[in-house]
C-alpha cells in the first residue's frame, strides 16, 4: 500500500490579509544630487585647509600617520551625518534645527572626504607602485 502526502503552503492571513506596505523610493532615488553637489561645492572652502593639514602631517611625520589622522574624523563625521540625517527625516516639517544639523554634518563630511582625496590617495599609490618615499 502506497501513502502519498501533499503539502500546500497558503499565504498567512488568507485573502483578507492586509497587503504589504509600499516600500518607498529606492536608495538611488533618495539621493538628492543638487543638495549634495551644492554642499560639496561649499565644502571646498574647508577641504583645502584640511588637505593642507594632511599634507603637512604626511611630509613631517609619515603617510600612515596622515591616513590615521584622516580616517578618524571621517568615521566620526560619517556617523554624525547618518545620525543627524535620520533625526531630520523623523522630525516635523516645520522644525529647522534638525535639518540645519544634518546639512552641517554633510558639509563637514564632504570637506573631509574631498580634503583627504586631494592629499593622500595619489601619494599612497605612488609610494605603493614605486617604493620611493619622497
Amino acid at each position: 500500500m502506497v501513502h502519498q502526502h501533499f503539502y500546500a503552503a497558503e499565504p498567512a492571513g488568507g485573502p483578507l490579509s492586509v497587503p504589504d506596505p509600499d516600500p518607498g523610493p529606492r536608495w538611488w532615488q533618495r539621493i538628492r544630487i543638487g543638495y549634495n553637489a551644492g554642499l560639496a561645492v561649499i565644502s571646498l572652502t574647508l577641504a583645502g585647509p584640511w588637505a593642507h593639514v594632511l599634507v603637512s602631517v604626511r611630509e613631517e611625520e609619515s603617510l600612515a600617520g596622515a591616513w590615521v589622522m584622516a580616517l578618524g574624523p571621517l568615521i566620526v563625521l560619517a556617523f554624525a551625518d547618518n545620525t543627524y540625517r535620520v533625526a531630520a527625516a523623523g522630525a516635523a516639517d516645520d522644525l529647522w534645527i534638525p535639518k540645519i544639523r544634518a546639512a552641517g554634518a554633510r558639509l563637514l563630511l564632504w570637506a573631509a572626504v574631498i580634503g583627504t582625496a586631494l592629499a593622500l590617495p595619489v601619494t599612497t599609490l605612488v609610494y605603493a607602485l614605486t617604493g620611493v618615499h619622497a
